[in-house]
């Protein structure tokens, strides 16, 4: 009830063509129906020395058109629903990756979410929509033809009822032991899409191991499991065909042979109309009817494969974003930063930041420096309410962060990572994508303090160039084009997570200075990894292990010969 609720969810703009096309196939089924009951009454009438047949004959003929058309119009309709259905999950599934938390991000594979995004859909429309059809035909299907089977014999047409369980009862028995096989055909199929997308990121770096046999070798064995799987979801639903057809065809015989019986016998009981049309009529509607048992039967594999789907795609949409929304409007600079006792763990066991605390004021620039794994990214993440701290709160113009909104707070604040992300655009587009309505003037100006104009100018298009992250440029180049986005945003905060990293040493020296020149007045925040270049700094906390256990400016830290002159003296030898 439950997914059928959700489901209607997702029809929304489409729910009157729905309506619609149950109401064509009605009409098309009753057509069709009609036909056989028609056909009995020309023979009948025939057998008894009648001659004219022509109003039935017509009667079939318009019958046929009729049902043609409304069929027709039926799966115009259900198609329109299909895909309209395909949209609006679509959107909302895409939408959901955007909206929850990054933990969610995380916690599942990139080929997993595609998955999702793309071919579990695609299974629901050709499944449900298409089972929901194939249902709700053989339900409007079973009761016509039980009205015209009484109508021409009330004891064949019991007979057929009284044996109907048989049919149900076996194909329910072999369907409800397929779904096993198709839960673990979508984890197998999502693990093999996984390995694949993370193959093809990474094809670079397992060629310059020479790892491509070990490669192969691990696709072949998830792919030989998921061929194994394929086989065994294949040949469970291979046997419900059959076994309802055996028993509809036995169920069948039984209907011809008695009805055989009481057109020769005439036993009475109001059936004494009962010839020959009449029983070649009902033996069409016996098959009829049997027959949406058979169409739902094949159906039942799609379907099963369908609410697998169904009930990921429901989860992603249906999973909220863990990190709360405020409210407060965040309608002025951002002018102080404040971290009250923070605690942070991705993994209950294992406590990450320890009892962070710091104030920040306007214009200051506070570096972030400490081995790998220490917490320093981890701290910006919390900043930027990727994550909330599991204790203590950040604190911005002396209120809590999470009294605003996430995307409000974000606005304040300019971030350029270590890993560098271009889409598929031109240079300009790139470089203009954290500010809407950006002018020509403004993007090179932007580019000229982040020391990219030089080598932009020197591509084929200059700024007209279409790049992306897979592009010919290298990384040095790419980081140049992130910085001079946030050269161009210029917000009143900035954070550089080890930005300069991946720029040679002459580059990140130049763009030192159009640092410091953008950021005169605003407040940084730098995760540093060459120490060399926070000397001027007017804080610096060296973490390790996720606690705060030195903090000064350069000049001081150097004198305390402490934890961080050890780390600067290890960058220089």
């Amino acid at each position: 009830m439950k997914t059928v609720k959700s489901l209607f969810h997702y029809m929304k703009g489409s729910r009157g063509y729905a309506a619609a096309s149950l109401i064509f196939a009605l009409l098309s089924v009753f057509s069709k129906m009609a036909i056989p009951f028609v056909s009995g009454l020309a023979i009948d009438r025939l057998n008894s020395g009648g001659r004219d047949i022509s109003v039935h004959l017509i009667l079939i003929a318009s019958f046929i058109v009729v049902g043609m058309i409304f069929r027709y119009l039926y799966d115009m309709f259900t198609a329109y629903v299909g895909q309209k259905l395909v949209k609006n999950m679509r959107d909302e599934v895409y939408a959901s990756f955007n909206r929850v938390s990054l933990r969610y991000i995380d916690n599942h594979s990139n080929g997993d979410l595609v998955l999702r995004l793309v071919n579990d859909i695609e299974n629901v429309q050709t499944g449900l929509i298409a089972g929901a059809g194939a249902l709700y035909e053989g339900i409007v299907q079973i009761a016509i033809t039980l009205v015209f089977m009484f109508m021409l014999n009330w004891i064949l047409a019991l007979t057929v009822i009284i044996l109907t369980p048989i049919s149900v009862i076996v194909s329910r028995f072999v369907s409800s032991r397929n779904s096993r096989y198709y839960k673990r055909q979508n984890v197998q199929t999502g693990s093999l899409t996984a390995y694949s997308l993370e193959s093809i990121v990474n094809l670079e770096t397992t060629k310059s191991y020479g790892l491509e046999e070990g490669k192969e070798r691990d696709f072949e064995r998830l792919n030989s499991a998921l061929r194994v799987s394929n086989f065994k979801a294949t040949f469970a639903v291979g046997w419900i065909n059959p076994s309802t057809r055996l028993v509809n065809n036995l169920i069948y015989a039984v209907v011809a042979f008695l009805g055989a019986f009481l057109v020769v016998t005439k036993p009475g009981f109001g059936l004494e109309a009962f010839g020959v049309g009449s029983l070649s009529a009902l033996l069409s509607y016996a098959y009829q009817y049997m027959s949406p048992f058979n169409e739902i039967a094949d159906v039942a594999s799609e379907v099963s494969y369908a609410f697998a789907s169904f009930k990921r795609i429901d989860e992603t949409i249906q999973t909220h974003d863990d990190v709360d929304e405020g409210t407060l409007p965040l309608n002025e600079e951002i002018a102080t930063l404040e971290a009250n006792h923070v605690d942070f763990s991705y993994d209950p066991n294992r406590l990450i930041i320890k009892d962070f605390n710091i104030d920040i004021f306007k214009g200051h620039k506070i570096a972030l420096v400490g081995p790998t794994g220490c917490g320093k990214t981890t701290i910006i993440n919390l900043l930027l309410r990727f994550y909330d701290p599991n204790d203590g709160f950040f604190v911005v113009n002396g209120k809590p962060s999470t009294l605003y909104p996430k995307k409000e707070l974000r606005k304040h604040i300019g971030m350029v990572l270590q890993d560098t992300w271009l889409f598929a655009g031109t240079i300009r587009d790139n470089i203009a994508y954290g500010k809407e309505g950006a002018s020509s003037d403004e993007i090179v100006e932007a580019a000229k303090k982040s020391h990219a104009d030089d080598f932009i100018r020197q591509l084929p298009d200059g700024y007209d160039t279409i790049v992306s992250n897979s592009s010919g440029l290298s990384t040095g180049q790419k980081q140049l084009l992130c910085v001079a986005r946030i050269m161009l945003a210029a917000p009143e905060v900035v954070v550089l997570d080890e930005a300069t990293s991946n720029i040679d040493l002459r580059t990140e020296l130049t763009l030192a200075r159009g640092f410091d020149e953008l950021m005169k007045g605003k407040t940084s925040i730098v995760v540093a990894h060459r120490l060399s270049t926070i000397q001027n700094a007017d804080l610096i906390l060296v973490l390790k292990d996720g606690s705060i256990i030195e903090r000064g400016n350069f000049p001081e830290l150097m004198a305390k010969n402490g934890f961080f002159k050890k780390l600067y003296d290890s960058q220089l030898s």
